[in-house]
Protein backbone atom coordinates (compact mmCIF):
# COMPACT_ATOMS: atom_id res chain seq x y z
CA UNK A 1 0.00 0.00 0.00
CA UNK A 2 1.13 3.55 -0.68
CA UNK A 3 -0.16 6.52 1.28
CA UNK A 4 0.38 10.13 0.29
CA UNK A 5 0.31 13.00 2.77
CA UNK A 6 -1.01 16.03 0.91
CA UNK A 7 -2.49 19.42 1.82
CA UNK A 8 -6.26 19.82 1.80
CA UNK A 9 -7.43 22.27 -0.87
CA UNK A 10 -10.78 23.95 -1.36
CA UNK A 11 -11.71 21.10 -3.69
CA UNK A 12 -11.23 18.66 -0.79
CA UNK A 13 -13.62 20.16 1.72
CA UNK A 14 -16.52 17.83 0.90
CA UNK A 15 -14.29 14.78 1.28
CA UNK A 16 -12.80 16.29 4.44
CA UNK A 17 -16.28 16.76 5.90
CA UNK A 18 -17.43 13.25 4.96
CA UNK A 19 -14.39 11.63 6.58
CA UNK A 20 -14.96 13.51 9.81
CA UNK A 21 -18.70 12.79 9.82
CA UNK A 22 -18.02 9.07 9.41
CA UNK A 23 -15.13 8.97 11.88
CA UNK A 24 -17.00 10.43 14.83
CA UNK A 25 -19.10 7.68 16.39
CA UNK A 26 -19.89 6.14 19.74
CA UNK A 27 -22.13 6.99 22.71
CA UNK A 28 -20.80 10.53 23.16
CA UNK A 29 -21.26 11.35 19.49
CA UNK A 30 -24.78 9.91 19.64
CA UNK A 31 -25.54 12.10 22.63
CA UNK A 32 -24.22 15.24 20.92
CA UNK A 33 -26.47 14.69 17.88
CA UNK A 34 -30.21 14.25 17.50
CA UNK A 35 -29.58 11.78 14.69
CA UNK A 36 -27.39 11.18 11.62
CA UNK A 37 -26.00 14.29 9.93
CA UNK A 38 -28.08 15.02 6.83
CA UNK A 39 -26.60 15.41 3.38
CA UNK A 40 -27.74 19.02 3.39
CA UNK A 41 -25.80 19.70 6.58
CA UNK A 42 -22.71 17.95 5.20
CA UNK A 43 -22.80 20.11 2.08
CA UNK A 44 -23.19 23.30 4.14
CA UNK A 45 -20.33 22.37 6.46
CA UNK A 46 -18.14 21.58 3.44
CA UNK A 47 -18.88 24.95 1.88
CA UNK A 48 -18.21 26.65 5.21
CA UNK A 49 -14.82 24.97 5.53
CA UNK A 50 -13.63 26.30 2.19
CA UNK A 51 -12.97 29.58 3.96
CA UNK A 52 -10.54 27.89 6.35
CA UNK A 53 -8.06 26.98 3.63
CA UNK A 54 -5.02 29.24 3.63
CA UNK A 55 -5.59 30.62 7.13
CA UNK A 56 -2.29 31.77 8.70
CA UNK A 57 -0.64 29.29 11.06
CA UNK A 58 -3.18 26.58 10.23
CA UNK A 59 -2.52 23.44 8.21
CA UNK A 60 -5.09 20.96 6.92
CA UNK A 61 -3.76 17.60 5.72
CA UNK A 62 -5.16 14.46 4.15
CA UNK A 63 -3.91 10.92 3.65
CA UNK A 64 -4.69 9.44 0.25
CA UNK A 65 -4.55 5.69 -0.37
CA UNK A 66 -3.33 5.56 -3.96
CA UNK A 67 -4.42 1.94 -4.38
CA UNK A 68 -8.11 2.77 -3.87
CA UNK A 69 -10.53 4.56 -6.17
CA UNK A 70 -11.62 8.08 -5.14
CA UNK A 71 -14.78 8.17 -3.05
CA UNK A 72 -17.77 10.47 -3.33
CA UNK A 73 -16.51 13.95 -2.59
CA UNK A 74 -12.87 13.36 -3.52
CA UNK A 75 -11.54 15.66 -6.27
CA UNK A 76 -11.08 14.07 -9.67
CA UNK A 77 -7.31 14.57 -9.43
CA UNK A 78 -7.09 13.10 -5.92
CA UNK A 79 -4.98 10.17 -7.05
CA UNK A 80 -6.86 7.75 -4.80
CA UNK A 81 -9.19 7.71 -1.82
CA UNK A 82 -8.90 10.13 1.10
CA UNK A 83 -8.98 7.96 4.22
CA UNK A 84 -7.84 10.35 6.96
CA UNK A 85 -7.62 14.07 7.68
CA UNK A 86 -6.05 16.30 10.31
CA UNK A 87 -5.80 19.96 11.25
CA UNK A 88 -2.75 21.44 12.97
CA UNK A 89 -2.39 25.02 14.16
CA UNK A 90 0.30 27.20 15.72
CA UNK A 91 -0.60 29.31 18.76
CA UNK A 92 1.05 32.32 20.36
CA UNK A 93 3.43 32.42 17.41
CA UNK A 94 3.70 35.27 14.88
CA UNK A 95 2.29 34.36 11.44
CA UNK A 96 4.71 32.05 9.71
CA UNK A 97 5.76 32.59 6.13
CA UNK A 98 3.72 30.71 3.55
CA UNK A 99 5.13 27.29 2.84
CA UNK A 100 5.21 25.35 -0.37
CA UNK A 101 2.05 23.27 -0.09
CA UNK A 102 2.51 21.41 -3.37
CA UNK A 103 4.75 18.70 -2.00
CA UNK A 104 3.55 15.37 -0.63
CA UNK A 105 5.04 12.69 1.57
CA UNK A 106 4.79 8.97 0.99
CA UNK A 107 4.88 6.26 3.63
CA UNK A 108 2.98 4.17 6.16
CA UNK A 109 3.17 2.93 9.75
CA UNK A 110 0.95 1.28 12.36
CA UNK A 111 -1.53 3.42 14.28
CA UNK A 112 -4.88 3.69 16.01
CA UNK A 113 -6.74 6.80 14.96
CA UNK A 114 -9.32 8.82 16.81
CA UNK A 115 -10.85 12.27 16.35
CA UNK A 116 -9.44 14.68 18.89
CA UNK A 117 -11.74 17.68 18.98
CA UNK A 118 -15.06 19.32 18.35
CA UNK A 119 -16.20 18.60 14.77
CA UNK A 120 -17.55 22.15 14.55
CA UNK A 121 -14.37 23.76 15.87
CA UNK A 122 -12.03 26.00 13.90
CA UNK A 123 -8.41 26.62 14.76
CA UNK A 124 -9.19 30.36 14.91
CA UNK A 125 -12.33 32.48 14.33
CA UNK A 126 -13.13 33.44 10.76
CA UNK A 127 -11.53 36.63 9.58
CA UNK A 128 -14.99 38.03 8.80
CA UNK A 129 -16.12 37.15 12.35
CA UNK A 130 -19.08 35.20 10.97
CA UNK A 131 -19.99 32.22 13.18
CA UNK A 132 -19.37 28.72 11.81
CA UNK A 133 -22.29 26.75 10.43
CA UNK A 134 -23.58 24.42 13.13
CA UNK A 135 -25.65 21.53 11.78
CA UNK A 136 -29.18 21.53 13.19
CA UNK A 137 -28.57 17.93 14.27
CA UNK A 138 -26.07 19.15 16.90
CA UNK A 139 -27.27 19.68 20.48
CA UNK A 140 -25.43 22.86 21.42
CA UNK A 141 -25.87 22.39 25.18
CA UNK A 142 -24.28 18.94 25.09
CA UNK A 143 -21.53 20.10 22.75
CA UNK A 144 -20.64 22.94 25.11
CA UNK A 145 -20.77 20.60 28.09
CA UNK A 146 -18.26 18.37 26.35
CA UNK A 147 -15.80 20.91 24.99
CA UNK A 148 -15.89 23.88 27.37
CA UNK A 149 -13.98 21.97 30.09
CA UNK A 150 -11.51 20.67 27.49
CA UNK A 151 -10.84 24.16 26.19
CA UNK A 152 -10.46 25.48 29.73
CA UNK A 153 -7.92 22.75 30.44
CA UNK A 154 -5.95 23.73 27.35
CA UNK A 155 -5.77 27.35 28.52
CA UNK A 156 -4.72 26.22 31.98
CA UNK A 157 -1.98 23.95 30.63
CA UNK A 158 -0.61 25.98 27.72
CA UNK A 159 -1.45 29.56 28.67
CA UNK A 160 0.55 32.04 26.61
CA UNK A 161 3.32 29.62 25.66
CA UNK A 162 3.99 29.12 21.94
CA UNK A 163 2.84 25.69 20.79
CA UNK A 164 1.55 23.53 17.97
CA UNK A 165 -1.90 21.98 18.42
CA UNK A 166 -3.54 18.99 16.82
CA UNK A 167 -7.05 20.41 16.42
CA UNK A 168 -8.56 17.37 14.76
CA UNK A 169 -7.61 13.88 13.62
CA UNK A 170 -10.08 11.58 11.91
CA UNK A 171 -9.67 8.30 10.03
CA UNK A 172 -12.33 6.23 8.32
CA UNK A 173 -13.02 3.30 10.64
CA UNK A 174 -12.29 0.66 8.03
CA UNK A 175 -8.81 2.12 7.61
CA UNK A 176 -7.76 2.19 11.26
CA UNK A 177 -4.38 0.67 12.20
CA UNK A 178 -2.92 1.24 8.74
CA UNK A 179 -0.66 4.15 9.66
CA UNK A 180 -2.62 7.11 8.32
CA UNK A 181 -3.04 8.73 11.72
CA UNK A 182 0.61 8.27 12.56
CA UNK A 183 1.66 10.11 9.40
CA UNK A 184 -0.62 13.02 10.23
CA UNK A 185 0.67 13.24 13.79
CA UNK A 186 4.28 12.99 12.66
CA UNK A 187 3.93 16.05 10.43
CA UNK A 188 2.85 18.14 13.38
CA UNK A 189 5.49 16.96 15.83
CA UNK A 190 8.16 17.51 13.17
CA UNK A 191 6.85 21.06 12.75
CA UNK A 192 6.90 21.59 16.50
CA UNK A 193 10.51 20.38 16.65
CA UNK A 194 11.41 22.69 13.78
CA UNK A 195 9.92 25.63 15.69
CA UNK A 196 11.33 24.47 19.01
CA UNK A 197 7.92 24.53 20.70
CA UNK A 198 5.69 22.10 22.57
CA UNK A 199 2.85 20.23 20.86
CA UNK A 200 -0.59 19.85 22.42
CA UNK A 201 -3.66 17.71 21.81
CA UNK A 202 -6.67 16.27 23.56
CA UNK A 203 -7.97 12.83 22.73
CA UNK A 204 -9.95 9.89 24.04
CA UNK A 205 -8.49 6.69 25.41
CA UNK A 206 -8.60 4.86 22.08
CA UNK A 207 -5.84 7.06 20.66
CA UNK A 208 -3.84 7.60 23.85
CA UNK A 209 -1.23 4.92 23.21
CA UNK A 210 -0.59 6.22 19.68
CA UNK A 211 -0.03 9.74 20.97
CA UNK A 212 2.34 8.38 23.62
CA UNK A 213 4.36 6.66 20.89
CA UNK A 214 4.88 10.09 19.36
CA UNK A 215 6.18 11.49 22.63
CA UNK A 216 3.03 12.99 24.15
CA UNK A 217 2.54 12.81 27.91
CA UNK A 218 -0.67 13.27 29.90
CA UNK A 219 -0.99 16.68 31.50
CA UNK A 220 -4.59 16.38 32.67
CA UNK A 221 -7.64 14.11 32.43
CA UNK A 222 -11.01 15.71 31.71
CA UNK A 223 -14.01 13.45 32.32
CA UNK A 224 -17.25 13.98 30.42
CA UNK A 225 -20.21 12.64 32.38
CA UNK A 226 -22.87 11.66 29.86
CA UNK A 227 -25.46 11.13 32.60
CA UNK A 228 -25.66 14.92 33.10
CA UNK A 229 -27.21 15.14 29.63
CA UNK A 230 -29.43 12.07 29.69
CA UNK A 231 -26.85 9.55 28.51
CA UNK A 232 -25.03 6.71 30.22
CA UNK A 233 -21.48 6.38 31.48
CA UNK A 234 -18.45 8.63 31.27
CA UNK A 235 -15.66 9.32 28.79
CA UNK A 236 -12.11 10.40 29.58
CA UNK A 237 -10.39 13.01 27.44
CA UNK A 238 -6.63 13.19 27.84
CA UNK A 239 -4.93 16.57 27.54
CA UNK A 240 -1.43 15.73 26.37
CA UNK A 241 1.78 17.68 25.81
CA UNK A 242 4.93 16.79 23.89
CA UNK A 243 8.17 18.68 24.44
CA UNK A 244 10.34 19.41 21.40
CA UNK A 245 13.27 17.05 20.97
CA UNK A 246 15.78 19.80 21.68
CA UNK A 247 14.29 20.12 25.18
CA UNK A 248 13.41 16.51 25.95
CA UNK A 249 16.87 15.25 24.96
CA UNK A 250 18.72 17.61 27.30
Amino acid sequence: MVFILAPIREEDTLSWTRVRAQAYRGPTNDLVHTGPISEESIMKVAEDRRREIGRPNTWQWKIVDTELSPSDGDPEDNGGKTIAVAVWSAHNIPPLESENMNGARVGNSDSVDQPTSDPTERAEPKEDNAPPFIPPEVKIEVLQGLFNPIRAAKEEIMGTKPYMMLNALATLWEHHKRGAGSMLIQWGVDKADELGVEAYLDGTTIGKSLYEKHGFEVAKEVVFDRTEFGGEGQESHWCMVRKPKEQSDT
